[in-house]
């Protein structure tokens, strides 16, 4: 009987352990900060530590009237998405592959995107049948490329500091916050890897999602960031893949 319940004992310590493995966890433990002595437009001229380059975000910046200056403020607090030159590189190659195929004309590149508004006035003479009566139609489109580039790059831009350990306090562990200028909402998510069979127990996974205007996340944009909590003097930034597109 003894032997039995030695036994029954060791299987039941084992079992526990086995189940144990696989639970949830949450191995999260805050790290030392990684800072920045700079501010935000100083990180993207130099590439801070991580060594990469964001030459196409600075270009913008330059390009678009108070963005610079706004970079530059100590007095203020921004979370910043930083996106790769490899990453407009690789947009642009998709962009005019799909122009080709729709023989919509020959390359651009973002230079085309940051000239001036301008407008094109298309004029169409109808003439009816047998009859002397012309009918002039014209027709004027107004094009302002840069400011929908300024909305576009706003989507990447949040006032305030956004942090891992903001996300990873939310009960979900994600939050929906809104563009800079144009209020445009994004979604922002942490969720831990499986390793060693232990669900949660390996690395932290974090996403920055475009919500397309829903609450339903199969309707959502997602792409990875591979480097985060990157403090400058006025703000923090986090790195998205060079995959992005």
């Amino acid at each position: 009987m003894k032997k039995f319940m030695i036994i029954a004992g060791l299987m039941a310590s084992l079992l526990f352990y086995a189940c144990k493995d696989y639970e949830s966890v949450n191995p999260y433990t805050p790290i030392e900060r990684e800072t920045y002595d700079g501010t935000l437009l100083d990180f993207l001229t130099d590439g801070g530590q991580s060594g990469q380059t964001f030459d196409s975000m600075l270009v913008i910046i330059d390009a678009i009237p108070g963005l610079s200056e706004e970079f530059e403020k100590e007095d203020r607090q921004f979370t910043l998405f930083a996106v790769m030159d490899k990453s407009f590189e690789r947009s642009f190659t998709q962009l005019n592959a799909y122009r080709a195929g729709k023989n919509l004309g020959g390359e651009i590149s973002l230079g085309d995107l940051l000239v001036d508004p301008f407008e094109v006035v298309d004029t169409v003479i109808n003439m009816s049948p047998g009859s002397s009566l012309v009918d002039t139609v014209i027709t004027v489109y107004n094009y302002d490329y840069r400011a929908q580039l300024d909305s576009l790059f706003c989507r990447y831009l949040f006032e305030g500091i956004h942090d891992t350990p903001e996300i990873l306090s939310d009960d979900y562990r994600n939050i929906s916050i809104e563009s800079y200028k144009n209020r445009y909402q994004m979604n922002l998510a942490c969720h831990f890897l499986p390793s060693s069979g232990v669900l949660g127990g390996g690395s932290m996974a974090f996403t920055f999602n475009d919500m397309n205007g829903s609450q339903l996340r199969e309707r959502w944009g997602t792409t990875e960031v591979q480097q985060y909590d990157i403090y400058t003097r006025n703000g923090v930034v986090h790195i998205i893949t060079e995959q992005h597109s």
